[in-house]
């Protein structure tokens, strides 16, 4: 089972598939790149701190704005 936790952890941008964490869901804080987790969910990466595992995944949406539609949404 997966749970979007996304807004009860801090990190920083991307490298491909590795993600720096900054503070974990359970209040650990770490320096940068001092805990990195993957894009893999069948092998996620463990917090050293509280056990939890941990992969992420991108969402990436490109717009093109027209004439008929110029509202910024």
């Amino acid at each position: 089972m997966k749970k979007d936790i996304t807004g009860k952890v801090w990190f920083c941008t991307n490298d491909d598939e590795y993600l720096p964490i900054h503070k974990c869901l359970c209040g650990k804080t770490f320096g940068s790149w001092e805990f990195v987790i993957s894009i893999y969910k069948d092998t996620p990466t463990t917090c050293p701190s509280c056990g939890a595992k941990l992969y992420f995944s991108n969402e990436i949406r490109v717009y093109q704005m027209t004439e008929e539609n110029n509202e910024l949404d």
